[in-house]
Formats: C-alpha cells, sequence, structure tokens
C-alpha cells in the first residue's frame, strides 16, 4: 500500500489501495416478489435527484451503488423482457434509448420545478413564459392545493434547520462508541437494513457508514405536513466523530432510509458464526524471546505484533521459535478477533497501514547470526492496538451492503 504516514482511520478508507478491503463474500438477498421494479424504481430516483444525469460505471469504491445502478440499468434496456415489465415505471424515459439522451434532463427537470414557498410560485417564468404545454400551465396556475399545502408546510417548518457541531463532553461518550466498535467487530452486535422508518432512544444507527447514537428524544409534537396529521420530535445524535446535532426524528427516519441506513443490534453474547462465514483471525502476540536485543526494547517499551492467520492462531504459531517474522522466540497470544465476511490478509495490511507510526524500526541480530528487520512488530500499548483493530473491522461492515 502507500508509503506514506497514516494519522487515521479515515485516511486508510481513503487511500485508493484499500478498495480491496471492501470485497466480502456474497450474502444471500432476500426473496422479493419484484426485485426488477423495486431497483428501477432506485435508480430512477437517483437520476431525478442528479438532475437527469444517468448512473456510470466508475471505479469510484464511494459510488460502489452508482456503479450497481449503472450496471442494472444497462441489463435492463438489452432484454426486451425488461422492458416489457418495467415500460409502466418508466417516468423519465430510461428504457427508450434513442430519445432518452435528449429528452431526460428536461424531463427531470420539468419534474423538479416544485413550487416550496409564495415566492417560487410568483417567480416561475414558465406559467407566464416559454411553456408550450398549456395543461402544464393551467395546473401550475389554478393549482391552489399545493398553495394550501404551501401554508401549512410554513406554518409546522422547524425553527432552525439542525446542522453538526463538535461536542463539548464527547469523552463521556467515547468508550461506548468504542465498546460498540469492539461488539461489532466480534460479532456479538449485527447490522440489519433500517425499516419501518422505527428510531428508538439509546440505540446505535449506521448512517453515510458513520455510527451514531440517540442519545434522547424529545416530547412527540402534532404536525400536519401535504394534508397529512403525523407526530414528530425533536432528537439529540452523537456521531462517533465527536459531532452532535438535534434533528428531527422523521427527518433522521428519511434519512436513513433513503440512504440504506443500518439498524445496530443490541448484544448477544450467543451468537456463534458458521464456518463459512468466519473467514480469518487478526491476532496480537508478545514476544517471549530470551534474545537480549528483544529484551532491552522491551524494557523501554510495549512491544507487539500483528498478524493474521486462514486457519488456528495456536498452529499458526507452533514453530515460532524458527522464524523470523515471531523474532526466533516463543510467542504469547494477547489478543485474537474473529473476521468474519472480510477479506483477512487485506484487512492485516489495512491495520499495518494505521499502525505504521508505531513500527519497530531496529535491525534485530538473530540467534543464527543473521539481522532481521521486523516488519510487523509496534511499539505501542495494547489499548491502541485494540482500537485501530475494532475500528476498521467496523468501518468496514458500517460500508458493506447487507
Amino acid at each position: 500500500m502507500n508509503n506514506q504516514l497514516i494519522h487515521s482511520l479515515e485516511d486508510v478508507f481513503n487511500d485508493p489501495e484499500a478498495d480491496e478491503l471492501l470485497v466480502a463474500k456474497p450474502k444471500k438477498k432476500p426473496v422479493s416478489t419484484d426485485p426488477d421494479v423495486e431497483n428501477f424504481k432506485e435508480i430512477q430516483e437517483w437520476v431525478k435527484q442528479h438532475h437527469g444525469k444517468e448512473p456510470e460505471k466508475t471505479r469510484d469504491m464511494s459510488r460502489m451503488a452508482e456503479r450497481r445502478m449503472a450496471n442494472r440499468l444497462k441489463g435492463y434496456r438489452s432484454h426486451t423482457d425488461m422492458i416489457e415489465l418495467l415500460k409502466p415505471y418508466d417516468e423519465l424515459g430510461l428504457l427508450n434509448q434513442e430519445s432518452q439522451k435528449l429528452t431526460l434532463e428536461d424531463t427531470v427537470k420539468s419534474e423538479q420545478q416544485d413550487f416550496n414557498s409564495l415566492d417560487d410560485i410568483l417567480g416561475d417564468d414558465s406559467i407566464l413564459f416559454g411553456d408550450s404545454n398549456q395543461n402544464t400551465v393551467n395546473s401550475k396556475l389554478f393549482d391552489t392545493k399545493k398553495l394550501h399545502e404551501i401554508k401549512r408546510e410554513q406554518e409546522n417548518q422547524p425553527e432552525k434547520v439542525s446542522q453538526r457541531h463538535q461536542m463539548a463532553d464527547f469523552e463521556k461518550y467515547e468508550p461506548l462508541f468504542k465498546k460498540v466498535q469492539a461488539e461489532l467487530a466480534s460479532g456479538k452486535r449485527q447490522l440489519r437494513p433500517f425499516k419501518n422508518y422505527e428510531i428508538l432512544l439509546h440505540h446505535f444507527y449506521i448512517l453515510k457508514g458513520q455510527l451514531l447514537y440517540i442519545e434522547a428524544v424529545g416530547d412527540r409534537k402534532l404536525t400536519n405536513n401535504k394534508s397529512q396529521r403525523k407526530t414528530d420530535a425533536r432528537l439529540h445524535v452523537i456521531y462517533e466523530n465527536g459531532t452532535e446535532n438535534t434533528p428531527l426524528l422523521n427527518g433522521l427516519a428519511a434519512s436513513m432510509y433513503g440512504r440504506n441506513g443500518k439498524i445496530v443490534t443490541e448484544p448477544d453474547d450467543n451468537i456463534e458464526l458458521s464456518p463459512e462465514e468466519v473467514t480469518g483471525y487478526i491476532y496480537v502476540l508478545k514476544s517471549e524471546s530470551d534474545n537480549p536485543e528483544v529484551r532491552r526494547v522491551q524494557e523501554e517499551h510495549s512491544l507487539y505484533k500483528v498478524g493474521y492467520t486462514t486457519g488456528s492462531v495456536e498452529k499458526r504459531i507452533a514453530n515460532a521459535e524458527n522464524e523470523p517474522t515471531y523474532l526466533y522466540g516463543p510467542v504469547k497470544i494477547c489478543e485474537e478477533f474473529q473476521v468474519s465476511n472480510l477479506n483477512s490478509e487485506a484487512l492485516e495490511t489495512a491495520i499495518h497501514h494505521a499502525l505504521a507510526n508505531y513500527r519497530l524500526d531496529v535491525d534485530i541480530k538473530a540467534p543464527n547470526g543473521r539481522l532481521i528487520h521486523p516488519r510487523e512488530w509496534f511499539v505501542t500499548d495494547l489499548g491502541t492496538i485494540n482500537d485501530v483493530v475494532n475500528g476498521i473491522v467496523a468501518k468496514l461492515q458500517m460500508n458493506q451492503e447487507l
């Protein structure tokens, strides 16, 4: 991977060579009555949100959802039976390849020209000029229903848009986030798709790859939006990066639902992963070598090796006295992390990348007289290693699709 020093987990995930970390074993998808229709609707909604721009087949790992939609759209266009199935839902003409490129952006622009204030209505030139569709003009001029909806929404509009800001006392909550990350990494907590718009007090969720905590839920109040009477409440939300905000419950739920948010389950000590789900083990070792040079380092610093194996850790280190990677001496297992549905070898590389500033940088003379230069031994405390491993594993799980 890149030789540039790494100072945070974000640096690891911004490294273009970390792409392979997100490769996981495929999971079985739940059977849906009409998955192609739902997938096509998702593509269509994406195009609307991006002002007529079609999804592209990109290599950018942060846009993998877009890449998936581009592949699906290409497949739908190449099969007449799919065109037949999806044609009734094709509001934007995505399946009409001949005229689609010429009219798509105009169609979306017209559909998105929604009025959200009285000024929007009075300032819309297309009502008076340049609209050849008389029905459209009339519908805009005489749509009093929309006018009443705007008035109602203005009356119920929140007094402010809740922006995130740095939290003054995040140190009180930081251990809680680290504990949840560790439980996600160990499998005690699982991730589930966010459904039913349910936000619960003192529960954890994932939004855009970030862990958040519902610290408080205010009193529910009745609101009138678009002729619907519903309740809403102000939340206090804390994020793993030390920020906080106070969004409305319905607003956060809509963001979670629209951005493929995830629910973090409550911890369960009885969860056992099946053998096919376990892809390897990350282990942390302490040297018990009699080598005077190794002893001298350990007298002044904490020294640990971080490695991986696809099989048993005990079996991997059985011949430690004869291997340079273990400093030609016996070792003691300090920590062992079971990894599921992730590439263990690539994960180990990312962990070494994140711990690069702590790497032992000395030459040690082996019993056979050879000089060895350890690359997988780190001068740091066990807590730092645990935080790095749990943080990276949890972050990878958060960014995977369920």
